[in-house]
């Protein structure tokens, strides 16, 4: 049993399409209080935040189960991280940002039991293709992207505007599957 410190049904299902068997519990750190520029760096520091806020709200029983947390956030070329759009005309500024550019997601995971931590993180690179003013807004105003980073989801009618990835799809969908599963295996084996 694995448990699960994350909100994201996205990241419930990959665990899911894997056959991991998990239960979601709670964590509420305040992801805002990191300030550090560097997305490796910023999401290990927000994983770590998230997996020690769920610990500590674990009962004895359940503390003897690793939890897993993680975090992902889109980073520009031109060294900007985005998060998720706090409205519509973040994530409208954000789409037209991406509109025939590319940039890095990256994924942090992290998972710890009473004796281990063992950490991930994963990139991958997206290229959008150029979309349209009318296209961009169309996205946005179906609400599809105002809870994930970079206002967008790589598994939804975002994919339409996707012209290229490198690197893990389930990534950019929220959790890098196989990375994932090799900590797993590394925390089952000690």
């Amino acid at each position: 049993m694995l448990l699960l410190a994350s909100a994201s049904a996205r990241r419930t299902e990959l665990l899911d399409l894997i056959n991991i068997k998990h239960k979601v519990v709670k964590q509420d750190f305040d992801e805002s209080s990191i300030i550090e520029n560097d997305p490796i760096e910023c999401s290990k520091l927000i994983v770590k935040g998230k997996n020690q806020s769920a610990r500590s709200l674990l009962n004895d029983k359940d503390l003897e189960y690793p939890v897993l947390t993680a975090d992902t956030l889109v980073f520009s070329t031109d060294k900007k991280i985005y998060g998720k759009p706090k409205n519509y005309e973040a994530n409208i500024a954000m789409l037209k940002e991406f509109s025939g550019k590319e940039h890095s997601v990256f994924t942090s995971v992290m998972i710890t039991t009473k004796e281990k931590i063992v950490t991930k993180t994963c990139e991958t690179r997206v290229a959008f293709c150029e979309m349209s003013e009318e296209e961009i807004n169309d996205y946005v105003y179906s609400d599809d992207g105002l809870e994930k980073a970079g206002g967008y989801g790589i598994h939804g009618p975002a994919g339409k505007f996707i012209a290229k990835i490198n690197g893990s799809y389930t990534n950019v969908v929220g959790l890098p599957v196989y990375e994932t599963y090799e900590l797993i295996k590394g925390i089952q084996r000690s």
